[in-house]
């Protein structure tokens, strides 16, 4: 079991692979902590906390849920950066035909929604498995009222269950 930091830290270490210019341990551990409702309305749990204990279902459900919504932001923010002349997005230049390649904004931000998109895909499969693996049974059927049931329609002297 695991708590949110070590969560946090998995995240930045495996996914960002330690680089600070993308994300830090506590900006994802602020993330996680604020987003503990979201895991406990899909997966039916009631995490609470920093101390939450976490599986490895539940870390792989979040990791995904984290990477989501960093995507998602990462799209808004290049279609932002559109209209602003801070970044004027060259990618290469030539001096004989003049030549001047732009990087492509609105590629980049597909790319970022794709990815995005492709992480709440993941998630969905994640919490569909957890919540089927969890699942308990809603009716429990005693083996001999079984057999008096299927005797009773057998014989034709009990009634029919549609």
């Amino acid at each position: 079991m695991a708590n949110i930091e070590q969560v946090a830290s998995g995240i930045f270490f495996y996914e960002f692979d330690a680089d600070t210019a993308e994300a830090n341990i506590s900006i994802i551990s602020g993330w996680i902590t604020a987003n503990l409702g979201e895991i406990n309305n899909l997966i039916f749990t009631n995490f609470t906390g920093e101390d939450a204990s976490l599986g490895k279902e539940e870390q792989d459900i979040l990791k995904h849920l984290y990477m989501a919504s960093y995507y998602k932001k990462k799209s808004r923010n290049v279609i932002k950066s559109i209209g602003s002349s801070s970044g004027n997005g060259i990618l290469s230049l030539k001096d004989e035909d003049n030549t001047i390649v732009f990087v492509n904004t609105n590629e980049v931000s597909k790319q970022f929604h794709s990815l995005s998109k492709s992480h709440m895909e993941e998630v969905n499969k994640l919490v569909y498995a957890y919540n089927s693996y969890q699942a308990r049974p809603t009716q429990v059927v005693n083996k001999s009222m079984f057999n008096d049931v299927m005797g009773l329609i057998a014989t034709g002297t009990g009634f029919v269950i549609y």
